[in-house]
């Protein structure tokens, strides 16, 4: 049975990685599953926002799939009861200091909350091709295709995987 606090809903830029009885109410962006046989299973991610704006990644092991079965692209719901750590590494989805892990007391609720903005922090795409960004974290762009390569199959990691290349150009 999950912990319900009674905590003050908090918003993204406030968790901090001391305790882990935080609440928040986000939107869900995005998902996918990560598999890696570094950590040796399977990882459930999400970027949340909240309504501000603030986005975060979060990540949720296997064993806590079911906490997470509420979570839908597009739904405004509530979570408490999460762990925060710092953020590293390369390719991070968002540029928040810390990262949200859905734990075994993690509570998912439902929320009233109706924001339709995508909150989406488009970045030029001058700024990409002059490399003033920093490359650790993965950026939102909208471009217009003006050549798309043929389908390729590369090995990574020793597995095959499908990749295609395009060239982007400014929509303005």
């Amino acid at each position: 049975m999950a912990i319900v606090t009674h905590n003050a809903v908090r918003q993204l830029n406030d968790v901090k990685p001391f305790k882990d009885t935080w609440k928040v109410e986000i939107k869900v962006l995005h998902s996918w599953t990560q598999h890696s046989t570094y950590s040796g299973g399977d990882s459930f991610d999400f970027i949340l926002a909240d309504k501000t704006g603030v986005k975060i990644h979060c990540t949720c092991e296997r064993n806590f799939f079911s906490r997470v079965k509420k979570l839908q692209v597009g739904q405004w719901k509530f979570i408490e009861n999460f762990s925060v750590t710092p953020a590293t590494g390369k390719y991070r989805p968002t540029s928040h200091k810390y990262k949200m892990t859905i734990t075994g007391s993690s509570n998912v609720t439902n929320s009233e909350l109706k924001i339709d903005d995508d909150f989406l922090t488009l970045t030029p795409l001058q700024a990409i091709m002059n490399g003033s960004l920093d490359s650790n974290f993965l950026v939102d762009v909208i471009g217009r295709a003006i050549d798309i390569g043929e389908l390729q199959v590369v090995q990574v990691g020793g597995k095959e995987k499908k990749m295609l290349g395009l060239t982007l150009t400014d929509t303005k």
